[in-house]
């Protein structure tokens, strides 16, 4: 396979020839468990085709989702330049999908042979330094209500990018996953959900939501606060988030 992936695109066509060359490709079924939190690593893996979810385990023990990732993207790049190398996070597949993966070992041999290729795990780490800092600002600064408006947006072009008259963009993933990502309860996720399915943004479906029309989501990244009325049983202005014991225990 010879077509540019991702981060790979911006090597010199000799780099990556020579990169590809080192790769193996791997195909995983709909529930597949690509790697799991705390396991040996010795990869990195760049997905080509469908689209994976990122999960980890809380202190208490709880697993949550908090990135999904799809074509162009890479995951097992932390292990890659720590002393101890483990998995930091579980990997499922969401789809039938496609990686080819990097071993460690020949990443370090093609750094000796092109130093160039070393850039490759620098924008890596820069990609996934960018995606924790938002993450972290979110967190601190935006309500709960606008972090699950911000994450269907990042899942739009993730699902893809329909033009005018095309058919919505279906994320097919469940509310209690689209909570997590958002860092946000069920019951709040639920209702500004059902705020934009009333005013005609999105459809809500067993298990996934429809995007009707991606701007006028974007319009509503500054949404009103919900009411204390919507926020029963949910959390005002972000806090706590899911996983939380008062995320769990509302009345508390």
């Amino acid at each position: 396979m010879t077509r540019p992936i991702g981060l790979l695109a911006e090597l010199s066509p000799a780099e990556r020839r020579a990169v590809l060359a080192r790769m193996s490709r791997h195909t995983y079924a709909v529930g597949d468990v690509v790697c799991t939190e705390g396991d040996p690593a010795d990869a990195v893996h760049f997905v080509v085709e469908g689209r994976i979810v990122a999960r980890r385990a809380s202190a208490d023990g709880d697993v949550h989702a908090y990135a999904v990732m799809g074509p162009g993207q890479a995951f097992g790049e932390i292990a890659m330049i720590r002393q101890e190398r483990r998995r930091t996070a579980t990997i499922e597949a969401l789809e039938p999908t496609v990686t080819l993966s990097l071993r460690y070992a020949d990443f370090e041999q093609l750094c000796a042979a092109h130093p160039e290729v070393n850039r490759l795990l620098l924008r890596l780490l820069a990609a996934r330094v960018t995606r924790l800092t938002d993450a972290l600002m979110q967190a601190l600064h935006e309500p709960a209500e606008q972090r699950v408006v911000r994450v269907l947006l990042s899942l739009c072009g993730l699902y893809g990018s329909p033009a005018p008259g095309e058919p919505p963009i279906t994320v097919a993933l469940n509310q209690t996953v689209l909570a997590e990502l958002a860092g946000v309860t069920r019951p709040t996720a639920n209702r500004v959900l059902r705020r934009l399915e009333s005013e005609g943004v999105v459809r809500l479906d067993r298990a996934r939501v429809s995007i009707r029309d991606p701007s006028a989501l974007a319009a509503h990244i500054d949404l009103p606060d919900l009411t204390p009325r919507e926020i029963e049983c949910g959390e005002p202005r972000g806090r706590p988030r899911a996983g939380s014991r008062h995320a769990r225990h509302p009345g508390r």
